[in-house]
């Protein structure tokens, strides 16, 4: 995706209009592949204390559409979270920067890009951000709807990394 059509999408004209949770789920919620560079250039500008809440609010609003029995999953997504969030410091250094930028990468591959669900009902393969939406029509339609999120599973992040400097500032 080219940087015009990456501002059009997340309704901006600048870096600096990247202010708002909207632009900021649109960049989440986009399936199609956005280059890190793309993602560097508008996060090199943003507020980390306002990003660093658009961040919660979205996977709040996230942990709110998954199943109670999804454990596994909840723990996933509370991974992908807690590495963001860590790496959004309010000192963003540039290593900081592009851990950032690699953490979201990651994650917009796992949700949005990689059809890493199963719609068992349709017999189809869907992103983990399709299965959410289901889940949450499903909820509020009183449907029925089943998904397999094993591939999910098993490519989420291996682990929760921290920083040293977090660890030494607490």
């Amino acid at each position: 995706m080219d940087r015009e059509r990456l501002y059009e999408k997340l309704d901006i004209e600048s870096p600096e209009e990247f202010q708002y949770y909207e632009s900021f789920e649109a960049l989440m919620e986009d399936e199609e592949h956005i280059e890190e560079e793309l993602i560097r250039e508008i996060l090199a500008v943003t507020d980390a204390d306002l990003l660093s809440e658009h961040i919660a609010n979205f996977f709040d609003a996230f942990a709110s559409n998954v199943p109670d029995d999804e454990t596994e999953l909840t723990i996933i997504v509370d991974t992908f979270r807690n590495n963001i969030l860590s790496a959004s410091s309010a000192e963003l250094t540039d290593e900081d920067l592009n851990q950032l930028v690699n953490e979201i990468y990651k994650f917009r591959k796992w949700y949005a890009i990689d059809h890493n669900a199963t719609d068992e009902i349709k017999s189809e393969e869907i992103s983990v951000r399709d299965a959410r939406y289901e889940l949450a029509a499903a909820k509020l339609l009183g449907d029925t709807v089943s998904i397999d999120f094993g591939r999910a599973l098993t490519s989420g992040p291996d682990a929760y990394s921290v920083r040293l400097r977090d660890i030494l500032n607490d």
